[in-house]
């Protein structure tokens, strides 16, 4: 099931509050989607900044990226070194990271005041920690698949619970463009044991693949979800543009492990460490 507050075509109220059932469906479910975490505005200026930061970085050298904070990554077989149209370079993007700082209009979003920031809150606790943030883009037709996998298999948080990935979509999320799909419920299964195939993922013969649901949100809709939360989005079949931003929190009194004491938190049903840097480790 798709959990809404309201109606889709509705606007979210502009104060940022859920209700306690919000609540309830989030930390049963795994996941929250609401409509209108953004507005109309806030979805246009956060599209100019994504096109702003591959501008800037289509003015680098090849040497100047390497040492730039900006971090980009392009879909597979496309080399941005040997490309000369910004455009094209644009529409070949997979992901952006370490953006928050380089754009007014993104690190807007993750104020204290601003609503996404007020929903976090409610969900892991008051004055949540930006940890991570990124942008997760399809580009038509070429947008690849990202495998099943859980955000907690990346970072070394504990508790385990204490993480909240914030997903929002700046243009419509579909089904053909690549939407996030989730098994409900399964954040409280425990960590999962990862691999590296064509990413770091999860077997799917480890999950209950035909639980998967799919979340298609608006543009300007977001999805709130544990770190624990098995996900994936599939491939771009479709000449629509799927751009989202997504970033991580952590509560106020969660921490950061060492290598050896995650492993032994992030551990799968047979005690082995489930995480990409132990997959890493062990050359899986």
């Amino acid at each position: 099931m798709i959990y809404y507050t309201h109606m889709e075509n509705e606007p979210f109220h502009a104060a940022g509050q859920i209700s306690g059932n919000d609540i309830s469906n989030f930390r049963e479910s795994g996941y929250l989607a609401l409509p209108g975490v953004l507005s109309p505005s806030e979805v246009c200026e956060s599209r100019q900044a994504l096109t702003e930061l591959v501008e800037a970085y289509a003015a680098l050298s090849p040497s100047q990226r390497n040492d730039a904070d900006l971090w980009l990554q392009f879909e597979p077989g496309f080399d941005p070194d040997t490309c000369h149209d910004r455009e094209a370079l644009e529409l070949h993007v997979r992901k952006f990271m370490r953006f928050v700082d380089l754009k007014p209009a993104l690190k807007r979003l993750v104020e204290p005041s601003h609503r996404l920031m007020q929903i976090v809150s409610q969900l892991i606790g008051p004055d949540p920690i930006l940890f991570q943030d990124m942008a997760l883009v399809k580009p038509p037709f070429i947008g690849s698949e990202k495998p099943w996998h859980q955000d907690n298999a990346y970072f070394s948080v504990a508790p385990l619970d204490s993480v909240c990935g914030v997903w929002i979509a700046l243009d419509d999320a579909t089904v053909d463009n690549g939407c996030m799909y989730v098994i409900p419920g399964w954040h409280k299964r425990g960590a999962l044991g990862h691999h590296h195939g064509t990413d770091c993922e999860i077997a799917a013969r480890k999950l209950p693949v035909e639980e998967a649901v799919p979340v298609p949100i608006a543009a300007g809709g977001a999805m709130f979800f544990y770190g624990m939360l098995p996900h994936q989005t599939p491939p771009n079949t479709s000449p629509a543009r799927r751009r989202a931003l997504q970033y991580h929190f952590r509560g106020a009194n969660s921490r950061v492990l060492g290598g050896e004491e995650y492993d032994r938190l992030y551990a799968d049903e047979t005690g082995a460490p489930a995480s990409c840097a132990a997959a890493r480790a062990r050359g899986v």
